[in-house]
């Protein structure tokens, strides 16, 4: 399946048809997103990205230029990343806006807050330094070359790599049956 995410990310119901494609297809398919993107909805884009998380396919991110805000996020989830020379990136925090109460609004305010630092948090642990993160959290863009994000793939790729040899060690180790002690 070859997808184009070339317009600003809408809302969820115009990516219907890429969402249950992600969840529906099998071991054997391929999905190719080709990403020259400014950005957009949040919820449209963990959408997409609960269905790269959850698809038995591979899914390849081909990053043709613009890679921004929540195309940036999408591209992170991707089994494979192939970034073209022209491609370029931006990664900032979320954008929203709250009205109501005033407790409402903070409610509103501190729930958002947490879940998008999660989502930062995990998205790009391995391509972004804690400096770096901390300052996206901090409201501050990133701006990142073809040449800085081929990088940064690599490096995020031994991150999670890494991150699975050691969830797989821990997992082997809680399978091994425990000895008891004999006492006499």
């Amino acid at each position: 399946y070859d997808v184009y995410l070339d317009e600003e990310i809408g809302e969820p119901e115009h990516y219907r048809e890429l969402v249950a494609t992600l969840f529906n297809a099998g071991e054997g398919d391929s999905v190719a997103l080709f990403i020259n993107n400014p950005g957009g909805h949040l919820t449209t884009a963990l959408s997409i990205i609960e269905g790269i998380k959850n698809t038995a396919a591979t899914v390849r991110g081909v990053v043709v230029c613009e890679c921004h805000s929540a195309a940036s996020l999408i591209t992170m989830y991707c089994h494979e990343i192939a970034v073209l020379d022209s491609a370029n990136m931006m990664i900032h925090t979320a954008n929203f806006g709250s009205v109501g109460s005033t407790g409402n609004v903070k409610a509103h305010t501190d729930f958002t807050v947490k879940q998008v630092e999660t989502l930062l948090d995990d998205a790009y642990a391995g391509f972004l330094h804690k400096d770096e993160l901390a300052k996206v959290k901090a409201g501050v863009e990133l701006w990142f070359d073809s040449t800085q994000i081929r990088e940064r793939i690599g490096t995020r790729v031994k991150h999670l790599e890494a991150q699975q040899a050691a969830k797989a060690a821990a997992e082997e180790k809680e399978a091994k049956p425990k000895r008891s002690r004999k006492t006499t």
